[in-house]
């Protein structure tokens, strides 16, 4: 699919491609934030954690790479609803706490998608091609 793929809202992913895409978006987070609390001086004995100008920097750097994350998640989760023929505005039920997440479980990543074509795009799993026998 290529990278350009995981910022687009349009189009279908499955859901293999899905709990790929947040499993890696999860773990590059969880490093960055890593190094930025290393970079940040965490760990000193002195408590001589990093003033001025390198704060905010780091501090800046966290909160691009915290939206540029938040970004990603959005867009898998809002194509993974154009698979099962949903708005993307349906992610506005996963808001509230309890049901809401778990709505987003058992619709998003336990639920297969729709075997049509629909507004969305074709099916992932057939990548769009008519089940036709093959001639040997």
């Amino acid at each position: 699919m290529g990278v350009p793929h995981l910022y687009s809202l349009e189009g279908r992913i499955g859901r293999r491609e899905f709990a790929l895409t947040l499993i890696g978006i999860f773990v590059a987070t969880y490093l960055m934030t890593f190094v930025l609390i290393v970079m940040g001086g965490a760990g000193y004995a002195s408590n001589a954690g990093v003033r001025g100008l390198w704060a905010g920097v780091i501090n800046f750097l966290g909160l691009a790479g915290g939206c540029h994350a938040a970004w990603m998640t959005l867009a898998a989760a809002v194509k993974r609803c154009h698979d099962r023929s949903l708005s993307g505005w349906m992610l506005v039920f996963a808001m509230p706490p309890v049901i809401g997440q778990l709505w987003l479980v058992l619709s998003l990543v336990l639920s297969r998608g729709t075997a049509q074509t629909r507004a969305f795009g074709a099916d992932q799993a057939t990548g769009g091609l008519s089940p036709a026998p093959a001639v040997a």
